[in-house]
């Protein structure tokens, strides 16, 4: 990625989480990057792609967190699936622009952002799948029936539990309790 690329991809980051996407103009960018409009044009055909190349960053650091987590050696299945789903919160809670995908406006007239938001749920269906698997191979886990399904309906929760703790600001007033709800999932699936 060339330079002048990523610094206007910082800019616009920060820019969309102070301003929001409806407010944040192409203009506003340029202007406080320094560059001319045509500049963020040439990189960025339209505000739609910048956004969801904002957006991207933000999962894509979320992936490269997580998959240090998926890749513990040595570490009993459930305390990965723990040490994954505190993670993944605490990431998305800083990630301001992720959150702001989830407004139901985005829902409604924001389709460019699904087939990023997709790719990063079908990739963490399948990290859990693997830790599933692995869990029932060296007897630490009990689950019957597919593990594809064990794996969707976790993040489906995951997922679920976004909007409450984001945009609803419920995050700080539950936080504490996370590990207790974490256990009783993890008692659940253990043997």
């Amino acid at each position: 990625m060339s330079d002048t690329r990523e610094t206007l991809l910082k800019i616009a980051g920060k820019a969309f989480s102070k301003y929001g996407f409806s407010k944040t103009s192409m203009d506003d960018i340029a202007k406080t990057a320094r560059k001319a409009k045509g500049s963020l044009y040439y990189h960025f055909e339209s505000k739609d792609t910048l956004f969801k190349e904002v957006v991207a960053a933000e999962l894509k650091f979320l992936k490269e967190e997580l998959t240090v987590i998926f890749q513990q050696e040595n570490t009993n299945s459930c305390e990965v699936l723990r040490d994954y789903m505190l993670k993944r919160m605490l990431i998305l809670k800083a990630s301001i622009n992720y959150q702001e995908t989830l407004r139901p406006e985005f829902y409604e007239f924001y389709e460019f952002l699904n087939d990023v938001k997709t790719e990063m749920d079908a990739w963490e269906m399948d990290q859990i799948e693997h830790l599933l698997n692995k869990g029932l191979a060296s007897g630490e886990l009990e689950l019957p029936g597919s593990i594809r399904v064990y794996a969707e309906v976790l993040v489906m929760l995951l997922k679920g539990l976004e909007t409450p703790f984001f945009l609803q600001g419920e995050y700080d007033r539950l936080e504490a309790h996370f590990d207790n709800l974490i256990a009783v999932i993890s008692k659940g699936i253990s043997k």
